[in-house]
C-alpha cells in the first residue's frame, strides 16, 4: 500500500472524525443556507447559533464575539480591515516583510486608503527584534501583525 506524508498542515488540515460525524447530515441532507427564511435554512441557521454558543461558552466570550469565516484569508482580511475602519484615527500598521500574502495584500491596499504601514525585517530564523518593533511603535500605531507559525518557513 502506498502511504502518502504529508506535510502541508500549515495550509489545511484533515478534520477531526467526531467533527466530520457532527457535520455530515449538513453536507448531505440538512444543507439549507442559514441566511434563508426556508425551514432548512431556518434549521441550518439554528445549528450555526448553537455551534456559536458552544465555542463561545468554550473560550469565555459572548455568542456574538465569534465570527465564523471560510478560512484563515478571510479572516484575516476581515480583522486588519475591521480594525481600520473601527479606528479611523489610527492611521499606522506594523507587520513583518515574511507575512503570509493576505495580511501583506490586507496592508497594502490599506496603504491606498492613506494608512502608514512599516514592514519590519526578520533575522536568519523568522524571527522579528523586539528593539525593532519598539522604535517602529507610534501614537496612531493601530496593530502589530505578527504571523504565528510562518508557513514556509516553519518559525513559531
Amino acid at each position: 500500500m502506498k502511504r502518502i506524508i504529508y506535510l502541508d498542515n500549515a495550509a489545511t488540515t484533515p478534520i477531526r472524525k467526531e467533527v466530520f460525524l457532527a457535520m455530515k447530515s449538513y453536507w448531505a441532507e440538512n444543507f439549507g443556507n442559514p441566511g434563508s427564511i426556508t425551514k432548512i435554512g431556518l434549521e441550518a441557521r439554528q445549528a450555526v447559533e448553537a455551534a456559536r454558543k458552544i465555542i463561545a461558552e468554550s473560550i469565555f466570550r459572548r455568542p456574538t464575539e465569534i465570527i465564523f469565516t471560510s478560512g484563515g484569508t478571510e479572516a484575516n482580511n476581515f480583522a486588519i480591515k475591521g480594525l481600520a475602519f473601527a479606528h479611523p484615527e489610527k492611521k499606522h500598521l506594523i507587520t513583518t516583510k515574511i507575512e503570509h500574502d493576505c495580511v501583506m495584500n490586507s496592508c497594502k491596499w490599506l496603504q491606498t486608503k492613506g494608512y502608514d504601514v512599516t514592514y519590519l525585517n526578520v533575522d536568519k530564523e523568522g524571527f522579528v527584534s523586539p528593539e525593532d518593533l519598539e522604535k517602529a511603535i507610534r501614537k496612531d500605531t493601530l496593530l502589530f501583525s505578527c504571523i504565528h507559525g510562518n508557513n514556509e518557513i516553519g518559525t513559531i
